[in-house]
């Protein structure tokens, strides 16, 4: 019999298949606990190791199949066959069928790559090409990136992001619409990202991925190492264009910029996309990155040590038991729900996260869900007005207003080429959520928006603000996110500043902009009601964050800091307010 015969191959390529169901998972395991690791390193060694681990989930089955195949080689007699426990026998008999499954799979697997190639085509094909100063401008960037390929830039209407298409005459596709949408240094941004995946092979590593899963399709580790690596492949993009821009900022602008336009339909995994990977954590790296530890120095070396033992060991039994490959460490934060389990006083509301805290103890009398982390909209102004306030900036410079301070909102008192002082923009800002208010007073810092944001990363770690991220200073970014908790930190400390608790406090104001008075209301409408006693109170609201309120009130015979967010609209978040209150007054009355 050959030794490469069908009686031999179908058996060897079964027991590969089947042994490689338990050694994906060891792999899963092992590539999990190295991520861990490794999270705190740059994502160039977290891509490494997942593109080892995944390379070393396609050598374990080929490496068993080819020993196996002596083994399987020779044909079993029939008496040796019935020595066989009856499962054996039952599996043996099965084998081909096993086989013909795994055949079909990756036969469907393989179309549905084709199809993806014969997409990219397409693209390429329809494609016109762009502007030859664009052109040019890509060929500047490619230059100041060490790239000495020629990349071509070309325009198709039917895409909503930059993607990168072929890897031996590599292209950058354009969406027409944001070559007059989007403004060009944020553009050149965003094709710096798409320079860097054609520096680093990118296209080709995704499409050797993409071959991968078709072999491998059955196994869920397989799937997970790969998303995890197409998304640690765009943090390093990521790394090489802020580098090459010297400015991570405005790629995270871009990227923010980027994320409000409609997405396009569903496209092949085959195409590298600016909008690839999770964008808002992706946004917040850039903003904020972590410093690099030096577990990925060690952890690395780990895994070659893990595959070379795995190689070695692919036939030998394994007597552990995998982990599971998603696993996550715990927090280190307490949970809502045990928070809430341990409170004395329960009340259902609308709002998804919410915290009610003693501020005279810190002791927490009410929680929801309080350590998600969430948008928060326009609570960021909160960190704005600290951050101007510790500033000690002369309030009574005029800011002039200018169109790049976010769109005018309905009504709004502040049009361009508008003049204010600093302490009614920042009145405006706190009591009217004025946008354009907030943008101006981080704009007019001192050293510019660049030194504001440094200013307010820094009071953020002052605060001891760990799941905050704030890269907007008006709150209308979805990445400006936090927790119940951690916005309650910011209230305690905004109620710190006079300013900030006198103005937000008041229910309505009238100001001066360029000779007119304007009448404007706060837009927390419990403030100055009958039966609320309210120290300090911000709202927000946004598609993304929902209604959210934060405020310091006294209620009863105690003051307690509330925080609400993402409740169903304005109507229903005052709803949830009175619940707290009234439960708060019927509590203190109980004890008394």
């Amino acid at each position: 019999m050959s030794l490469f015969s069908i009686e031999s191959v179908v058996p060897a390529l079964a027991w590969a298949l089947l042994n490689f169901v338990w050694q994906g998972l060891i792999v899963g395991a092992a590539a999990a606990l190295l991520l861990k690791l490794l999270h705190g390193a740059s994502p160039r060694w977290r891509y490494a190791a997942c593109a080892l681990a995944l390379f070393l989930c396609l050598c374990i089955p080929l490496i068993q199949l080819v020993c196996s195949f002596d083994q399987a080689g020779a044909a079993l007699t029939q008496a040796q066959a019935l020595e066989l426990p009856a499962w054996r026998r039952h599996l043996l008999a099965r084998m081909p069928a096993l086989v013909l499954a795994w055949i079909s799979g990756v036969g469907l697997m393989s179309l549905r790559l084709s199809l993806g190639l014969v997409w990219v085509s397409r693209l390429r094909r329809h494609a016109v090409f762009a502007p030859a100063i664009w052109q040019d401008r890509l060929d500047a960037l490619a230059l100041r990136m060490g790239l000495r390929r020629q990349v071509a830039l070309k325009l198709h209407s039917a895409l909503s992001s930059p993607v990168t298409v072929g890897f031996w005459r590599p292209m950058v596709l354009l969406p027409a619409a944001l070559l007059t949408g989007m403004p060009v240094d944020l553009l050149e941004a965003l094709l710096a990202h798409e320079l860097a995946h054609v520096r680093r092979w990118d296209y080709l590593a995704n499409l050797l991925q993409s071959l991968v899963e078709a072999l491998l399709f059955f196994h869920p580790v397989v799937w997970w190492l790969s998303t995890r690596m197409r998304h640690e492949r765009e943090q390093v993009a990521d790394e090489l264009a802020a580098q090459a821009l010297r400015d991570p900022r405005r790629l995270a602008l871009a990227l923010q910029a980027l994320s409000s336009q409609p997405p396009s339909p569903r496209q092949p995994g085959l195409i590298l996309s600016a909008r690839g990977g999770p964008l808002l954590k992706r946004i917040e790296r850039l903003i904020a990155p972590a410093p690099e530890t030096a577990s990925g120095k060690l952890a690395l070396p780990a895994l070659l040590v893990a595959c070379a033992s795995m190689l070695i060991q692919t036939h030998g039994p394994s007597s552990k038991s995998p982990a599971h490959p998603m696993e996550q460490a715990a927090s280190g934060a307490r949970p809502a729900a045990d928070i809430s389990s341990a409170s004395p006083l329960q009340l259902p509301v609308s709002a998804r996260h919410m915290l009610v805290l003693d501020d005279l103890d810190g002791k927490v009398l009410m929680a929801k869900d309080a350590d998600a982390v969430v948008p928060i909209a326009s609570l960021t102004k909160l960190m704005t007005a600290m951050v101007v306030l510790d500033a000690k900036l002369d309030p009574n410079e005029k800011l002039r207003i200018v169109r790049a301070d976010s769109p005018a909102q309905n009504r709004s008192p502040l049009a361009d080429g508008a003049q204010v002082p600093r302490a009614v923009a920042l009145q405006l800002a706190l009591m009217s959520s004025e946008n354009r208010a907030a943008a101006a007073l981080a704009r007019t810092y001192p050293g510019g928006e660049g030194a504001f944001a440094l200013a307010l990363r820094a009071k953020i770690l002052s605060l001891g603000l760990t799941r905050t991220t704030i890269i907007d200073p008006t709150g209308r970014s979805p990445a400006n996110t936090s927790t119940a908790t951690e916005v309650a930190k910011i209230v305690a400390a905004a109620a710190r500043y006079p300013d900030i608790a006198r103005i937000t406090s008041h229910q309505q104001a009238s100001v001066a902009v360029d000779g007119r008075r304007h009448e404007f209301h706060n837009t927390n409408p419990l403030v100055g009601g009958k039966g609320w006693d309210i120290r300090l109170s911000k709202t927000g609201n946004s598609a993304q964050a929902g209604s959210c309120l934060s405020m310091r009130m006294r209620s009863g015979d105690r003051d307690v800091t509330v925080v609400l967010l993402d409740a169903d609209g304005a109507q229903r978040r005052s709803l949830d307010a009175g619940k707290i209150r009234d439960s708060l007054a019927a509590s203190s009355m109980r004890i008394r």
